[in-house]
């Protein structure tokens, strides 16, 4: 069963580039994974999703940071004006937001004692992100050939070994 961060303590606070405030959400089912998200105005616009397998390592199943959010008029002023003037989606891309949520992820795995941590890249996350490959390389983690523990569409695999490794 999932548990709530945010219901047992003080919602976590993360600032992006501009220094926007996000709330971090985060469910944790304690042997299999764990989901943070990141909150705006009560809007989803990130998420990371990660699962612990096998024991000792983390697998990042997703992050996703969104560049698509149209946010719900505060009163209804501003909905009759947004009938009229339709706004532009918000991308909340390239505000440090995929940072937090990697660091977030090492974090956990590092307090958990894990030894490595590892995902998959597809050519479709590669496509919506051109720089996702050297982004992963500046945070610490090697890009590899595609194995059989990633997915059937990877064309990289993607590890970091945490072992001697302190933050």
């Amino acid at each position: 069963m999932l548990k709530s961060f945010s219901e047992s303590s003080e919602p976590m606070i993360i600032v992006d580039r501009e220094g926007r405030e996000y709330r971090l959400k985060l469910a944790v089912d304690e042997d299999q994974h764990f989901i943070a998200k990141l909150l705006y105005r009560n809007t989803e616009v990130g998420i990371i999703n990660c699962v612990f397998d096998p024991p000792g390592e983390l697998m990042i199943g997703d992050l996703l940071i969104r560049n698509d959010i149209i946010h719900t008029p505060p009163h209804l002023l501003a909905f009759l004006w947004r009938l009229l003037v339709k706004p532009k989606p918000i991308d909340y891309r390239q505000k440090g937001l995929g940072t937090h949520l990697l660091q977030f992820a090492i974090a956990i795995a590092r307090q958990r004692g894990f030894r490595r941590i590892y995902g998959s890249l597809t050519q479709e996350d590669i496509n919506n992100n051109p720089n996702l490959v050297k982004w992963y390389k500046k945070h610490g983690f090697q890009i590899l050939p595609p194995s059989a523990e990633n997915i059937d569409t990877a064309v990289f695999g993607i590890s970091m070994d945490l072992e001697g490794k302190s933050s």
